[in-house]
C-alpha cells in the first residue's frame, strides 16, 4: 500500500513541476506581468 500511495505522490509532484514549467514558458511568452495579475 505505501509503495503506490509513495508512487502517486512522486506522480503528483511531478505533475505539479510540469504544470509550473509550461506556466513559466507561457509567462515568458507572453512576457507581461498584468498576465500573471489577471490569472490570479
Amino acid at each position: 500500500m505505501s509503495i503506490s500511495k509513495e508512487k502517486k505522490g512522486i506522480t503528483l509532484i511531478a505533475l505539479v513541476i510540469t504544470v509550473l514549467f509550461s506556466y513559466d514558458e507561457k509567462l515568458k511568452c507572453s512576457n507581461s506581468k498584468g498576465f500573471l495579475l489577471q490569472t490570479i
